[in-house]
């Protein structure tokens, strides 16, 4: 080989070497999943302390419904009906604060509590009532958690743009500890979900020792009511067997009347003031979720209407508690309802049980509230408990 093209080849040699040394090498897997897949501000990544888990989540929600998540969620909506049960079910953890993003607000007293449990909720995106798909879907949630009542239709619309959907039943104590394991997963806290069915397990075994060997002469015959007006129209309901305010009946040691009047029902059913007559229980127990049931009760105790009954003879019509929200619903405060109910129902049984440190507890366990806050927000609406 001649010099000169001895000379060109060793020049090209080292040409192809320099450009090679400056490519960059290719990133390793780990380094792309490491890329940030969005822009959120340095404040926002701060606040959210738990990183992500960027393994993918499959599980079978409380409603029976398959869920697959590319990982933990961290941009939630809450929408659709029966927000308020879901809202203070989801606020018994404590991630949600930080990647809750939207959420319909529903009820009396929903936000008032929202803001006692989450002093920054009011920086959050409060969506209109009935929400649909072109209302949700610019807020880019990674999950929308629904009531199961609104799976059907908002729930399959939104999974038709791939918005991914989680449901919540809620309507039994069975189906609220499978919920409160969902949301474990979904919220990357299983720690959390088994301490709080430990938590209610517990209460609802205080319940069941109290009323352990009752004879069937031993439980009084009750009857659950929703009282409603409209104008001067006034109607009366009953739950169906499978509805949770009858479980708690039955747990507190009673028997419920009005089990014939079920039919395969589900929802309230309307009865009459001559079936509460013939049904003549000892106990009434009346909710009227759009005012006051204490009020309520006493009005039916003096009523002419009413005289001929038993229950109105020996002063046994009550009205459920309620503090943010009545303690008969399929919320998180069912528990109190159920160890409410235990001392009326059976007195000498649950003579040792205090319902305010009981409250006190419930809200320190589920909230996390301090003493002070449930003195201050808490105790002053529950003045029949005193």
């Amino acid at each position: 080989m001649n010099p000169v093209r001895k000379f060109l080849v060793l020049l090209t040699l080292l040409a192809v070497i320099f450009v090679a040394a400056c490519v960059p090498a290719p990133a390793t897997p780990a380094e792309i999943i490491a890329e940030p897949a969005n822009t959120e501000s340095v404040s926002e990544v701060v606040e959210n302390t738990i990183a992500p888990d960027l393994s993918s989540l499959s599980f079978v929600d409380g409603t029976g419904k398959q869920v697959n998540l590319p990982g933990i969620p961290q941009r939630i909506v809450v929408a659709g009906k029966a927000t308020p049960y879901v809202l203070d079910t989801l606020y018994m953890f404590p991630e949600i604060a930080s990647k809750l993003i939207a959420l319909e607000v529903r009820g009396f007293d929903t936000q008032a509590f929202l803001e006692l449990v989450d002093p920054k909720v009011q920086v959050k995106t409060f969506l209109d009532l009935d929400s649909g798909p072109e209302q949700i879907a610019p807020h880019n949630p990674d999950l929308v958690i629904l009531k199961n009542i609104s799976l059907g239709k908002l729930g399959a619309t939104l999974e038709e743009i791939n918005i991914p959907v989680m449901g919540l039943n809620l309507e039994t104590p069975e189906a609220f500890y499978a919920d409160l394991q969902a949301l474990g997963i979904v919220l990357g806290n299983q720690p959390r979900a088994d301490e709080l069915v430990a938590f209610y397990q517990s209460q609802q075994d205080m319940v069941a020792k109290m009323v352990a060997g009752l004879s069937a002469e031993e439980k009084p015959s009750v009857l659950v009511l929703q009282y409603t007006e409209d104008g001067s129209d006034v109607t009366f309901t009953v739950p169906p067997a499978a509805y949770l305010q009858t479980t708690m009946i039955q747990n507190a040691g009673a028997n419920p009347v009005w089990l014939d009047a079920d039919g395969g029902a589900d929802g309230w059913i309307q009865v009459s003031l001559e079936q509460i007559a013939a049904w003549d229980p000892e106990m009434v127990f009346v909710v009227h979720y759009g005012g006051d049931s204490n009020t309520v009760a006493q009005t039916l105790m003096e009523s002419p209407l009413w005289q001929d009954l038993q229950a109105a003879k020996t002063g046994q019509i009550y009205g459920y508690p309620a503090d943010f929200a009545s303690w008969d619903l399929i919320d998180p405060r069912w528990i109190l309802g159920e160890q409410w109910l235990v001392k009326i129902i059976q007195p000498e049984r649950a003579k040792e049980l205090d319902l305010i440190a009981q409250v006190k507890d419930f809200y320190r366990v589920a909230f996390g509230l301090s003493d002070q806050a449930i003195e201050e927000s808490v105790l002053p609406k529950l003045d029949e408990l005193k």
